[in-house]
């Protein structure tokens, strides 16, 4: 089809909302090229030529006020809807909306049945308050679109409205839909999210449940409701009400995908692994799959189950870089480290070459080799790799700390930062490494200088706060930092177990046990398992504490701080 101009390339500015719609974007950036194919059209050749050039050029020099002004008088001077087309789309772009307004009319006068031309009228009258105009153009693209498909009428108008800027208008647009359709569930699923977007959760979770009600098994309603209610902080009602979504529709595997992978969040590993085991069983074929069921059985110890996974994805020769990781780590965490080493030595992929590279070096240290040859490790993979110097320090400071070789630990982070003296993770490491060798000085003054440069800092915060709290009496001064990284993060686990740990200290038991639970839930670590444990059993709550304490120690038998509670109660 011969065009004016290749330039804007207009017609591939799509917006694709849900997988279901095909609607305007006015934020989709402007190409413009030089070529240009002429066509015969009314009015005079000669001056339409030289707007269409000189728009062409002043869009190349990014001057798209230029090119706007030419293209309005090139799409006045023809009658090709075409050339309305672009004008109207480079006047959305720029959010000239008064031009973007006159030129959609012409648009649409030129092309009465173009869908388009439909979906940027209805933009323009948006952008410029013209809200029952926009309403009835709005009703004219929803039909449109309906004719082809039932849901894509909706997700069009959802698609348009999701670009007006003040999201409260297009949310009430939407809400004359809704009210105007309360049978159609899509009605009620784009309301809700378009109140999602506008910030109103409760809105938008009723107008889900209605679209749920209304059509039980419509799965994209099912995982936002779950976003919405995790971005709430409600994990465990985000993690039933999928499960009863995976229920009624057992063969969806994204929604059964996303219930194993909030499964993992939880730290419910077994539930997870479960999950997994039926998504591979209806497709046996689902590599990633079985590598996730690989994974997850690491995670839980269970190194045999998890190794014969990993060979047979070996056998099918499929994701071998990451196998060959993992088959690396199984025998890193078995205590195997020649074996881990030649695991590790396989892989060659650009993207995990790195990271194998830098678990070597974790694992040399482990190994007892002398602190010469891990420093050569990391001091060679510098030299190859500058532009991860840092990170590289960071990882070599993590395998001597993991070997519990924390003096050397520490040295090498002196040593970092004497070439990198402001670097903020540096000092972060340094300070947990001082820590370790009850160099509490300079653990406060690497977080203070840190917070100097950044007060909101809520890890540095945390790490001060907590630190104070575990071996000072400085309860209420930890409180206080504790309180700032809490505002920062307030579903942070790390977080809430420093503030449950601080009450505990403070003797509010009843506030301790109430942040300590939220942590175990967000993050069912074995620390946090350990100052739960210890509360519970302070306050005579001794079932629940040995429950806890047990399930953690199953899963890491040799935790420092699990054994200290044992050691302190005589479990």
């Amino acid at each position: 089809m011969n065009r004016y101009v290749k330039a804007l390339g207009f017609s591939g500015l799509l917006l694709s909302l849900g997988g279901c719609a095909t609607v305007v974007d006015a934020q989709a950036p402007v190409e413009l090229e030089y070529a240009i194919r002429p066509v015969v059209q009314p009015g005079p050749r000669a001056e339409l030529m030289y707007h269409i050039l000189a728009a062409e050029v002043a869009g190349k020099r990014d001057r798209l006020d230029i090119a706007l002004d030419h293209y309005q008088r090139a799409a006045t001077a023809s009658g090709d809807p075409r050339v309305a087309e672009r004008a109207t789309m480079l006047a959305l772009l720029v959010k000239d909306d008064a031009t973007a307004l006159a030129l959609a009319r012409r648009w649409q006068a030129l092309a009465p049945t173009d869908d388009q031309a439909r979906q940027a009228l209805a933009l323009a009258l948006l952008r410029n308050d013209r809200v029952d105009e926009a309403a009835e153009s709005l009703e004219m693209v929803r039909r449109a679109a309906r004719d082809r498909d039932q849901q894509r009428g909706f997700a069009t108008l959802a698609s348009l409205l999701s670009q007006v800027e003040d999201q409260q208008a297009a949310l009430r647009v939407m809400q004359q839909f809704r009210d105007r359709y309360p049978r159609s569930e899509f009605a009620q699923y784009y309301h809700g999210m378009l109140a999602a977007a506008a910030g109103d959760s409760e809105l938008a979770l009723a107008s889900l449940d209605r679209a749920l009600a209304l059509e039980p098994k419509l799965a994209s309603a099912h995982l936002l409701r779950t976003r919405i209610l995790l971005d709430q902080g409600d994990r465990d009602q985000a993690l039933e009400s999928l499960r009863r979504a995976v229920a009624a529709m057992p063969r969806d595997r994204n929604l059964r995908m996303n219930y194993a992978r909030l499964l993992i969040d939880a730290g419910r590993l077994d539930q997870a692994r479960g999950e997994f085991a039926i998504l591979l069983n209806q497709d046996p074929k689902d590599h990633d799959t079985l590598f996730a069921l690989g994974v997850l059985a690491a995670e839980t110890r269970q190194f045999d189950l998890a190794e014969g996974y990993f060979l047979d994805l070996i056998k099918r020769n499929v994701r071998l870089t990451d196998v060959y990781f993992e088959l690396g780590r199984i025998e890193e965490q078995r205590g195997d480290y020649v074996k881990a080493l030649a695991w590790y030595e396989r892989v060659s992929d650009e993207e995990r070459y790195l990271n194998a590279r830098m678990r070597m070096g974790m694992v040399l240290a482990k190994a007892g080799e002398p602190i010469r040859t891990v420093n050569q490790h990391f001091d060679d993979l510098r030299r190859a790799h500058p532009q991860h110097e840092i990170t590289l320090y960071l990882a070599e400071a993590e395998a001597l700390r993991e070997a519990e070789r924390h003096p050397e630990s520490f040295a090498l982070l002196n040593r970092a930062l004497k070439t990198h003296p402001n670097d903020h993770d540096l000092l972060y490491a340094r300070a947990l490494a001082a820590e370790k060798i009850d160099r509490l000085d300079i653990l406060e003054r690497d977080l203070r200088a840190i917070l100097a440069d950044d007060p909101e800092n809520a890890h540095a915060l945390n790490a001060l706060g907590y630190t104070l709290t575990d071996r000072t009496d400085r309860h209420q001064e930890a409180l206080g930092y504790i309180e700032q990284a809490l505002a920062l993060l307030p579903d942070e686990g790390a977080v809430l177990d420093s503030m449950g740990w601080v009450q505990y200290r403070l003797g509010n038991h009843a506030k301790a046990l109430e942040y300590l639970r939220r942590a175990y839930r967000q993050y069912p670590d074995a620390e946090i398992a350990a100052h739960l444990s210890e509360v519970l059993w302070v306050t005579g709550q001794r079932e629940e504490a040995k429950r806890i304490w047990r399930e953690a120690l199953n899963k890491e038998p040799d935790n420092p701080h699990l054994l200290r509670v044992r050691n302190q109660f005589g479990w």
